[in-house]
């Protein structure tokens, strides 16, 4: 990258070629107009930064020599203007870039700072090319590359959909003329129409055709961005970092939901799901074991004389009691069950593809697990209730079953099971 300052006093030159440095940007200073324009047939710039009042000619003389010559116009130029100069509308109108104020060099120290981080750093994203010519994919993949980009290549729509099938992608770029049955138009209205992440990804539409109706339709049908063949370099590569960063930008809120639902849905004391969470995932756990014919089973769980524990010994010791029991149910069971806290010391397992008799079993190995705990060198024990998914029956009932075969376990004498089958 760079940075060519056209300013005719020096100190200002040498702070501002101190300002590019920093930013990690070659900057060469220049006093004059004809300097400059010596530089730039030279060798191109990434930044031009000059002056209004030049020695040999004004600066929005020197910019329209150096448009007219074709030096410059494809990436910024900025303006320096003293306090008293009101030239800003004639530079805007010749197509600078921006002017700033020498009275203010901390908005164009700010403006020069975010324009080196946006050009000097590389993304890191997958890029899927949708591009029949193996010339102008070849030319598109190196511009990608240079930005950072991994890119994936397809000739066909066809091809292309089968690639989204088994990889995933950040963006995708698509040329409207492709190879097989498919149109990039085609393309587009398939990804739309495609389930989850890949659904939603960034397209950026490619045509040859100058044709502001067809430009219209892509957008249209899903395409968020378009350009026109052949592409300008750098408007090409702007236009793909927006959307890279569109779908970082969407990744990284989809990931801060799922943490604020997964916190919502936790129990804060004892990490495991709370009674809303397991209420909502039973009913479609329900419908999976209705569906495929497989059982399904509860087991409620409540501890025996936990006001005693609080009283006696202090909350602190009665939430080391909670906390101990969840993470020993939830070890206990791994994957095979989902562990909820219903409130108090009550808690839930749902045991999806188990039947009662396994659930029987498997509530009377919790039982003994949790007698030989011994949390804060507590004797801590619990009453199980069991509770098998009948086929007409809900969520509401089922836990209503197991619930009630719970209290039975207390009424028995509690540290004990009993199924909702009606049976100990």
């Amino acid at each position: 990258m760079r940075a060519l300052i056209v300013e005719p006093s020096r100190m200002i030159r040498n702070i501002f070629v101190s300002l590019f440095s920093k930013n990690g940007i070659q900057a060469v200073g220049v006093e004059t107009a004809a300097e400059a324009l010596g530089q730039l047939a030279g060798e191109p710039v990434d930044f031009l930064c000059f002056a209004m009042q030049l020695s040999d000619m004004t600066g929005l003389e020197f910019y329209a020599a150096a448009k007219e010559r074709g030096l410059i116009g494809k990436h910024p130029s900025v303006m320096l203007t003293g306090s008293q100069e009101t030239v800003g509308a004639a530079a805007l109108g010749l197509g600078v870039t921006e002017c700033f104020s020498k009275s203010e060099p901390a908005v164009f120290e700010e403006y020069v700072t975010r324009w080196a981080a946006r050009s000097t750093t590389k993304l890191r994203a997958s890029v899927l090319l949708i591009e029949d010519s193996a010339v102008q994919a070849g030319y598109l993949e190196k511009l990608l590359h240079a930005q950072g980009l991994k890119t994936a290549r397809s000739g066909s729509g066809e091809e292309a959909l089968a690639l989204l099938a088994r990889q995933s992608f950040d963006l995708v770029l698509v040329d409207y003329v492709l190879e097989g049955a498919l149109t990039g138009l085609n393309v587009i209205r398939r990804i739309r129409g495609l389930p989850g992440r890949t659904g939603k990804i960034p397209i950026l539409a490619i045509s040859g055709f100058d044709d502001v109706a067809r430009r219209v339709e892509m957008l249209h049908s899903g395409a968020n961005d378009f350009v026109l063949k052949p592409v300008v370099p750098e408007e090409f590569q702007v236009r793909v970092g927006n959307l890279v960063q569109l779908r970082q930008a969407l990744d990284y809120l989809e990931e801060q939901h799922a943490i604020l639902y997964e916190m919502a849905m936790r129990d804060r004391l004892t990490s495991v799901y709370n009674r809303h969470y397991i209420s909502e995932r039973s009913q479609t756990l329900i419908q999976e074991a209705k569906a495929s014919r497989r059982p399904l089973s509860l087991i409620t769980l409540d501890i025996d004389h936990f006001k005693r524990i609080n009283d006696n010994h202090g909350h602190s010791v009665g939430d080391h009691v909670l906390v101990a029991v969840a993470a020993a149910v939830t070890q206990f069971l791994g994957d095979a069950g989902i562990v909820a806290r219903m409130g108090g010391e009550e808690f839930m397992a749902v045991l999806p593809d188990c039947d009662e008799f396994r659930a029987v079993n498997q509530a009377e190995a919790l039982r003994e697990l949790i007698e030989e705990l011994a949390p804060s060198g507590l004797r801590v024990t619990a009453s199980f209730g069991v509770a098998q998914l009948h086929p007409e029956e809900g969520y509401e009932t089922v836990f209503g079953r197991a619930d009630m075969a719970m209290y039975q376990a207390k009424r028995a004498g509690r540290n004990c099971v009993f199924s909702g089958e009606g049976g100990g």
